[in-house]
């Protein structure tokens, strides 16, 4: 028995004999570790898990909820310290949760080879960005606000609930020297956010991931004398997941719902002088899951006998207000794909149901464009709906592009090829950003 309770034991590998001869190998162990009901002795469980090379298994006190006030690793903003190595963390229906008047942290940064079963991550905020760069873009917002993971991570008869992405912050005011700077891009993976580099297989098997949330843009900066303002900041993708680069996604006998992508950020206003107002920036796109790929190498995703249902793409952020004489600033994209996005890949949903998600609306200002692709997004994407998938009621549409998914149905196409085009463009310009900040 430890200093603080635990109980470890170490279970032996099964000795090995060749022939007539006997060869018995030296014990091969896995550390197994009782957590009692503290979050100190979570934290540092967890720590001595990290700090060993061998397999680890940490079994959490039953129904226990381990409530975190700050943020074990300060340099990756998480709760618990960033997990190296293999663990598996049994839950046995404990939660892990960040306290409500804590700093923002996410709960989980993982390195490593992680599994957890039967627990549920909850409460977790990545940080907001805060100031400006040297060109006064807004920096921005952190992903992964219930975890952020670049390695295998296996995750069984759990609950991510009610984590959040990191805002973007505001871009600088412009000086008489300087133009005002553009809103700061909102974070991504409100419950999960990973990165393969190399390919790494993200595991969701009998768990639900709800009430979730991306980051939102950051107002634009606010012009002076004839200058303009600055751009509202794009949102975040994936409200419940998101999965870029080498992430190879299986999701099965889950529920995604209620999660929500963040709104673009405002238009700058314009300089009293006719400045013109700045534009608003693109609502955040997938509600639900957000896939995308990259190098021209299909991850080929599956999402089997899983509901995706009642998620909400984010709204396009509003113009700015123009100073007198000023032009207008254009309406902020809404959203897409208020359940699932595809990027530059082929999925399959296996007797999975997508309904009732929806689409951003656009924000206040000019040339606005309809809301479409409430259910599926893609871009440079199929979608295989097999074994009875089921793909409706979503709005207000089905799908942005129907050739892409085989069997869906539209009542009505919601915009022209031209603004699918331009939307498109800056969608990409977003996924792109967050490659370069993973």
């Amino acid at each position: 028995m430890t200093s603080n309770g635990r109980t470890r034991r170490r279970i032996a590998t099964t000795v090995t004999a060749l022939g007539a001869f006997a060869l018995v190998a030296p014990p091969a162990y896995a550390a197994e570790t009782a957590v009692p009901c503290d979050s100190a002795a979570l934290v540092q469980a967890i720590a001595e898990a990290s700090a060993t090379p061998e397999p680890d298994t940490l079994s959490l006190a039953a129904k226990c909820v381990y409530t975190l006030t700050s943020a074990a690793d300060v340099y990756w903003k998480s709760g618990l310290p960033s997990i190296q190595g293999k663990l598996t963390v049994n839950g046995n229906h404990a939660t892990i949760e960040r306290a409500k008047d804590a700093p923002r942290f996410r709960i989980i940064f993982n390195w490593g080879d992680l599994t957890l079963n039967e627990v549920t991550i909850a409460g977790g905020q990545a940080p907001d960005g805060v100031g400006a760069g040297s060109s006064g873009v807004g920096n921005p917002g952190e992903s992964g606000g219930g975890i952020k993971n670049w390695g295998p991570l296996t995750i069984t008869d759990s609950v991510i609930r009610g984590n959040a992405a990191g805002s973007g912050a505001p871009g600088a005011a412009a000086t008489a020297t300087t133009s005002a700077g553009s809103g700061g891009y909102g974070g991504s993976g409100g419950g999960i956010s990973s990165y393969g580099s190399p390919q790494v297989t993200l595991t969701i098997t009998r768990t639900s991931i709800t009430g979730n949330a991306s980051g939102s843009g950051g107002q634009g900066g606010n012009g002076v004398a004839a200058k303009p303002g600055g751009q509202g900041g794009p949102a975040g993708f994936g409200a419940g997941v998101d999965v870029l680069a080498g992430t190879v996604l299986r999701l099965t006998d889950s529920v995604v719902t209620g999660n929500g992508a963040g709104s673009g950020g405002k238009g700058g206003s314009g300089g009293a002088e006719g400045g013109g107002a700045g534009h608003g920036g693109s609502g955040g796109t997938a509600g639900g899951v957000m896939m995308s790929t990259s190098g021209g190498v299909l991850l080929n995703p599956v999402i089997t006998r899983t509901t995706i249902t009642g998620n909400q793409a984010g709204r396009g952020g509003d113009a700015g207000v123009a100073g007198q004489g000023g032009y207008s600033g254009l309406s902020g994209y809404g959203g897409r794909g208020g359940g699932v996005v595809v990027f530059d890949d082929s999925l399959t949903l296996d007797a999975a149901t997508v309904s009732d998600n929806a689409a951003g609306e656009p924000g206040t200002g000019s040339y606005p464009l309809p809301a479409s692709g409430g259910g599926i997004h893609t871009i440079n994407a199929h979608v295989a709906l097999v074994n009875g998938a089921v793909l409706s009621g979503n709005r207000p549409d089905n799908c942005t592009y129907t050739a892409d998914v085989p069997g869906c149905v539209n009542g009505f196409r919601a915009v022209g090829a031209t603004g699918q085009d331009l939307r498109a463009a800056a969608e990409r310009a977003v996924v792109s950003a967050a490659r370069s900040r993973a």
